[in-house]
């Protein structure tokens, strides 16, 4: 044992247990009390007062959700189906993205969809939202023909 205590003395470092409970949850008698240190609060952001030269407010940046500007109208389902089929005709193309393969049948399907909405809303438009759904079945339906004919499946 004499020699296990000579090993201990010339050790490089020190093992301190600094912990001030034990592992029963009781506080060492050797352990300091320390006093909370009271936090300061977080600062304040400055209040930024709105003045007549002002710019006008940019638009949200890219990941953040832009506050809705009005109610929903008519005229968005349609435009949403409208890029839909124009995106799987492979017309739209998200920047920095290679121009996907045509995809006839989901083409199609969305197609459908629109025409089908062009049925069951007759009588019930505006003239701007029929033109606009009349207009649109129109130009996606030449594309997906001509699409077809070079894909070889004519329909």
């Amino acid at each position: 044992m004499p020699e296990h205590k000579k090993e201990e003395e010339s050790a490089e470092f020190k093992v301190v247990d600094r912990r001030s409970f034990t592992s029963d949850g009781q506080r060492r008698p050797d352990a300091p009390i320390e006093s909370p240190k009271a936090e300061a609060p977080p600062p304040k952001p400055p209040k930024i007062e709105p003045t007549p030269a002002s710019p006008k407010p940019q638009a949200a940046p890219p990941g953040s959700h832009p506050e809705p500007q009005g109610p929903v109208q008519f005229e968005h389902l349609i435009m949403s189906l409208v890029t839909t089929a124009m995106y799987q005709l492979g017309l739209a193309v998200r920047p920095g993205e290679v121009a996907p393969p045509p995809d006839l049948i989901a083409a199609q399907e969305t197609v459908d969809l629109l025409q089908i909405l062009q049925e069951k809303t007759k009588g019930n438009l505006t003239k701007e939202e029929e033109q606009l759904l009349t207009n649109s079945l129109y130009e996606l339906r030449m594309v997906f023909v001509e699409l077809s004919r070079k894909a070889g499946r004519g329909r």
